[in-house]
């Protein structure tokens, strides 16, 4: 297990403090697909093992995290399912929201322990073996187990959330 360092970003704390094993990979800033791609030195095999989170406002005080693997798409109406709410209900986060929860564009993952965050898992996550996910900045990757990962958020769901 790496120590995460103080400047560490909270996903590395958070994993190092739970006791799981993790690398970080620290690299140029990164936003899109292509930015992997093209910018990093993750390769193809890395991004197909990788998770994919988007942050969502669900009304003024719901906050949501919807983590699917890299390459699939979230199904929205799967998602409001879940999450018990109407598709107009769903937003997505702006920046005053990312910044609540120590997370940059870039950067969004599902390593999250605040309160009053759900963090909404594809049921295909947990069976993913090693994966790359954001750290909340858009600099810094982590690689741990998706079935480590999963158990670090207090509020997580698991469920089929992607296309099939």
């Amino acid at each position: 297990m790496e120590n995460a360092p103080t400047s560490s970003p909270p996903a590395a704390l958070l994993l190092a403090a739970a006791g799981v094993a993790f690398t970080a990979h620290q690299h140029v800033e990164i936003r899109t697909g292509a930015d992997i791609r093209n910018r990093t030195g993750f390769t193809e095999e890395n991004i197909q093992n990788s998770l994919k989170t988007v942050a969502f406002s669900v009304g003024p005080d719901r906050l949501v995290l919807a983590t699917v693997p890299g390459p699939a798409r979230i199904r929205y109406g799967r998602l409001t399912a879940v999450l018990g709410v109407p598709r107009s209900a769903l937003r997505s986060a702006d920046e005053a929201v990312l910044r609540k929860l120590d997370m940059e564009r870039g950067g969004v993952g599902p390593i999250c322990d605040v309160p009053d965050v759900t963090v909404v898992f594809d049921a295909s996550v947990p069976q993913m073996g090693k994966v790359l996910c954001g750290s909340g900045r858009p600099d810094y990757t982590v690689e741990a187990e998706a079935a480590d990962i999963v158990r670090i958020p207090r509020n997580a769901v698991v469920a089929d959330i992607t296309s099939v």
